[in-house]
């Protein structure tokens, strides 16, 4: 539906607003052919992935310290509060003043905006854990790493997953974004060129790509943790 959707609306429309289903897999095809769809999905991959893992490494440090000292958690709340409120494009601006265009700036903005979502996840998961195991842990003073795997990791195991979602979905338009204000190569510089030069055509093969690479990391990721984290939740009930 969707796709005869757009089929109509191109036949309504000019080439200019609206290209056809055909013409985006056509003007998809050039890209590939010309070996920039490949190159720029390679940049904007390994950005992603450099910023999200520091993003993530970091939130989940400091969301474990928070969970353990409760006047940490009060002294970091401002900072995660004012990162999660303030507009992305506020920090794009910033991050291009202190470390110019390109990968620095982009993999800088993907880790500080991944930070705090992983950093909260994190925090509260360790808080949801039940105090009468933990009390019971120490009762029968079991080892250190048993409590780990066997308390720790499955009561937190829904908040955690849930913050890797998010990160993982996050960080793929902070990335675009990132690119497209301020990056001289990548898959969010190529939209932003074919917006510019109202390459209509091609801005919608770079739409589908995304949306392609979204489904992917739905499917491939996100699913996959989510059934994981019901079906320990199953076997701890």
């Amino acid at each position: 539906m969707l796709v005869l959707c757009w089929q109509a609306l191109s036949m309504r429309y000019s080439q200019v607003l609206v290209p056809s289903p055909v013409e985006t897999l056509q003007a998809l095809a050039v890209l590939y052919n010309s070996g920039e769809l490949r190159e720029n999905l390679m940049i904007t991959f390994q950005r992603q992935i450099v910023g999200v893992s520091i993003g993530i490494a970091v939130g989940l440090c400091s969301g474990l310290l928070a969970g353990c000292l409760k006047r940490l958690e009060l002294l970091m709340q401002p900072l995660i509060s004012f990162l999660l409120a303030v507009p992305a494009i506020i920090f794009v601006t910033m991050a291009m003043v202190w470390l110019g265009m390109g990968t620095k700036m982009t993999i800088f903005l993907v880790a500080l905006l991944v930070f705090p979502v992983m950093h909260t996840n994190t925090a509260e998961g360790l808080k949801s854990i039940d105090q009468a195991l933990l009390q019971m842990a120490q009762v029968y003073r079991l080892p250190r790493l048993l409590t780990i795997s066997k308390i720790y990791l499955p009561g937190m195991r829904h908040c955690l997953i849930a913050g890797l979602s998010l990160a993982m979905a996050s960080s793929i338009r902070l990335t675009i974004m990132a690119e497209m204000l301020g990056a001289r190569e990548g898959m969010g510089q190529r939209v932003a060129i074919a917006r510019a030069y109202l390459e209509t055509d091609h801005l919608f093969a770079w739409i589908m790509v995304l949306l392609v690479i979204l489904v992917g990391l739905e499917f491939v990721i996100i699913r996959p943790l989510k059934r994981w984290g019901a079906h320990g939740q199953q076997l701890t009930e």
